[in-house]
């Protein structure tokens, strides 16, 4: 027997069950890859695929609805210009999709704002509920995330709550009207979020 020979088939035969075995879950992952939907809405966000489907934002939605999704949430939504917010809605309807939530105004994540109580800081809240309406008509959301913020530490949580449901209360006189939802998102105080309301 010859020593190369030998070492040659050795090779060839030892690697033969992981290079079947490779193409073999290849082909069984893009037998999975079709255009079935999700029976539920999930909504990915921007930036989840880029790795996939690149850095246009466009191109991400397409490889979402390929991949089976039926929503898209974009907190960042109502900062991005008119005209991508145009280009998103547009091609959204074109596949049938949903638009999930986006940040309806901003959030004070190390100073409180709605747990204080303080008016010009409710003022600034409802403002940017305002500029969020024609962003939810323009890419046809129906909901939009709330934060109420960081807690008020000099403040009773029951006057912190009271501040809370009173910028709330006024923030849904302007969106009932619209038949848009605000969504109160409950942030994990223990994980990542500490010391939201």
């Amino acid at each position: 027997m010859k020593r190369r020979l030998f070492i040659k088939k050795s090779i060839v035969l030892g690697a033969f069950p992981f290079i079947t075995s490779n193409l073999i879950a290849r082909n069984r992952s893009d037998k999975n890859i079709v255009d079935k939907p999700f029976n539920l809405n999930y909504a990915p966000h921007f930036g989840m695929f880029k790795n996939n489907a690149g850095e246009d934002l466009i191109d991400q939605i397409q490889y979402m609805y390929d991949r089976g999704f039926r929503a898209l949430e974009d907190n960042g939504m109502k900062n991005r210009s008119v005209s991508t917010q145009n280009k998103i809605s547009s091609k959204m309807a074109s596949l049938n999709m949903v638009m999930g939530v986006f940040v309806a105004h901003k959030i004070y994540w190390r100073e409180p704002n709605l747990t204080s109580g303080n008016k010009e800081l409710q003022r600034e809240f409802l403002e940017n509920i305002k500029e969020s309406i024609p962003v939810a008509k323009r890419v046809n959301a129906r909901w939009m995330t709330v934060v109420p913020g960081y807690v008020d530490l000099s403040k009773e949580m029951a006057y912190q709550t009271a501040n809370v449901i009173e910028s709330l209360r006024r923030a849904c006189d302007l969106l009932e009207s619209q038949e848009l939802t605000m969504v109160l998102e409950p942030l994990n105080w223990w994980s990542n979020h500490a010391g939201q309301f």
